[in-house]
């Protein structure tokens, strides 16, 4: 049998099980049918969405915590309690790993936080050790600075989050110092700004943890402890801030990773939530999702957030052991394409999918199945009129079909 005929029996297998499934949990009664899937919510991916366990072989993971995407959309993950980088492409296939325990050139002491510049050159907070480490794209060390600078001029205490702006400056959160402290991209020290020193550490007034930077140079950071956002310019300057204690949109508990996506809204991993709050520019709340667990689409603790240039959006589910994945790119699927996503039979299949589906082994095959099947004929139907037209007389004869069987 051909490919295409393969393809098309595949197909109709997999949209007969889910309008199966659908009706059966209409016919039992189940969420409210007027609902419609919201627009600033993700969707699960259909492949490569989850990865990870707990372990130290390839792929596998001890705690991991900051994690950044590069320009050609592979994914750095600070293994924290590996002493390692990893490195994956976008879809979860490992490629490499580098750094070892240690102290001396290359090795890492739980390493915290990673982000990569224009150049492909990787920036490693190397918590333990007090220290930045600069690794070129292969992983091959290439420079250290930090622990070694006198107090005032770059000094480190306790350095949490990194970040680099589109001109190769190197921002550093120093959550011990209170301060945010600016270099450029060979480690020499340019500017700080937060608390000033002092015997007490700085206090807790500010306690900066993890670092994002917008299109404009501007500098978002997450103050741990006081449970909010902070947004400077690139010279220290306070533009903004948001949040308070709590759980209700906008507010926090323990927020740390922090990204910028390609529209310059941002993604808040609010850890001890168990979820990731999206924001505009200026700190307006969006949307959230996420729940304590550890099934498809819940987080223990994330720490680590990051996005890719096409909406995709990269979580490290720290105490789950493994990284997921979530796309803002708003491409319909194919259901959502021939229903119309305020369809309440499409809410219907979304939510049988992220209840039922997401939570076993075969049912994230059979969404991967879907996925392939949607991505190859989801070009056709933009092309073609009478395909899509087709397509759609199918998909409600099979919901007539499957819904007569079940009443």
């Amino acid at each position: 049998m051909s490919d295409t005929g393969v393809i098309m029996r595949k197909l109709i297998f997999t949209m007969a099980v889910c309008f199966l499934a659908y009706y059966t949990i209409t016919a039992a009664g189940g969420k409210d049918d007027g609902g419609a899937a919201g627009d600033s919510h993700p969707s699960y991916l259909s492949l490569g969405n989850l990865w990870g366990e707990a372990g130290s072989e390839e792929g596998q993971f001890k705690g991991p915590s900051g994690i950044a995407v590069d320009s050609a959309g592979n994914l750095y993950v600070a293994d924290t309690n590996n002493d390692r980088i990893q490195v994956f492409n976008g879809r979860g296939r490992f490629i490499a790993a580098f750094g070892s325990t240690g102290k001396g050139e290359g090795n890492l002491g739980s390493p915290g936080d990673v982000t990569v510049d224009a150049e492909g050159n990787v920036y490693v907070v190397d918590s333990e050790n007090f220290r930045v480490e600069k690794f070129d794209a292969d992983g091959n060390y290439l420079t250290a600075w930090g622990p070694d600078s006198e107090v005032g001029t770059g000094f480190m205490r306790q350095p949490v989050g990194i970040a680099v702006d589109a001109v190769g400056s190197v921002y550093v959160a120093d959550a011990w110092q209170s301060l945010i402290l600016k270099y450029d991209a060979s480690g020499n020290f340019m500017t700080a700004w937060g608390d000033t020193l002092d015997e007490n550490g700085g206090m807790l007034s500010f306690r900066p943890t993890y670092l994002a930077i917008d299109s404009a140079g501007n500098v978002f950071v997450t103050d741990y402890y006081n449970n909010r956002v902070q947004k400077f310019d690139a010279t220290g300057a306070l533009m903004a801030t948001w949040g308070t204690e709590g759980s209700g949109p906008g507010e926090f508990s323990y927020p740390a990773g922090i990204t910028v996506d390609a529209s310059d809204n941002v993604f808040v991993a609010d850890t001890f939530n168990h979820r990731i709050q999206q924001f505009d520019n200026a700190g307006n709340f969006i949307s959230e999702w996420g729940t304590e667990g550890d099934s498809y689409g819940s987080f223990n603790l994330p720490f680590g957030v990051a996005a890719n240039a096409s909406g995709k959006i990269y979580v490290a589910d720290t105490f789950n052991n493994r990284i997921q994945v979530f796309d803002f790119s708003d491409k319909p699927c194919m259901v959502t394409s021939l229903l119309g996503r305020d369809d309440y039979r499409t809410a219907k299949l979304r939510d049988f999918r992220e209840a039922f589906l997401a939570h076993s082994v075969p049912g994230r095959r059979l969404i991967a199945l879907y996925g392939r099947a949607s991505a190859l004929l989801q070009p056709v139907f933009e092309k073609s009129p009478l395909a899509k037209n087709t397509a759609r007389v199918l998909l409600t004869s099979v919901l007539f079909v499957t819904a007569s069987f079940i009443r």
